[in-house]
């Protein structure tokens, strides 16, 4: 009898023996390739907001280029108002007005104020300077300076004109949105860590420009841009 020892494996045995083989070369050879390619990539981080586009920075400064023309025009009416008062004065021509025209030019004039502190309520600094103006009218009228209190009242007027400029423009402009509450912050980027851009006060009309669902980029009436959230904005 043959010793165990030379004895020839069965074809059962050795084909398990061959499985077994090739499973840890398998093996081997994933671990090889995982030792080689090193850990895996981190994912990317998220892309940035997009920047504002050229055509919204364009409108703004369109917008601002308006604003200053406006008040370069008024300012200008001011001094051709002012130097007309002073040469009336200077000719000894006091009585080329009379009384009840300075009334009916300030009760004018107050009307018109009275209207754009309605239709413009974020310009509150304004319609203060332009009532005013029209109580220094009233004044003049009582010490009798005729001239003077016509000069006064129709600075009034024109403040209160270019107010309702600017608001019938926020009423055509579709979409316009509103500041919610006072002292809103325009960021650069939409998000609470980002730079102020400017402070909003409340009222404030605004254009939007990007809407995001959580914040909205805008472009104020004078020129700004920047990012509000959108829970500080409403529609009137």
């Amino acid at each position: 009898m043959p010793l165990a020892s030379d004895a020839k494996p069965e074809p059962r045995c050795r084909g398990r023996a061959a499985r077994h083989a090739l499973v840890i070369a398998g093996a081997l050879a994933l671990a090889g390739c995982a030792a080689s390619s090193g850990p895996a990539p981190e994912p990317p981080p998220p892309a940035p907001p997009a920047e504002p586009s050229a055509q919204v920075y364009r409108r703004a400064d369109a917008a601002r280029l308006r604003l200053l023309e406006q008040e370069v025009e008024r300012l200008n009416a001011d001094l051709r108002s002012a130097e007309e008062t002073l040469v009336a004065v200077e000719s000894g021509l006091r009585g080329s007005h009379t009384r009840t025209e300075a009334v009916s030019r300030i009760a004018e004039a107050r009307i018109a104020v009275e209207r754009a502190a309605r239709g413009a309520p974020w310009k509150a600094a304004a319609v203060s300077e332009a009532t005013d103006k029209l109580a220094e009218a009233e004044r003049q009228l009582a010490d009798d300076h005729v001239g003077s209190a016509l000069f006064f009242a129709s600075r009034a007027e024109r403040i209160a004109k270019t107010l309702g400029a600017e608001a019938d423009r926020v009423g055509k402009t579709q979409g316009t949105r509103f500041v919610r509450g006072g002292r809103v912050n325009l960021r650069r980027q939409p998000t609470t860590d980002s730079p102020v851009v400017a402070v909003l006060d409340g009222d404030l009309p605004v254009f939007p420009e990007v809407d995001t669902g959580e914040w909205v980029l805008v472009r104020t009436v004078s020129g700004d841009v920047g990012w509000v959230h959108a829970s500080l904005l409403h529609a009137r």
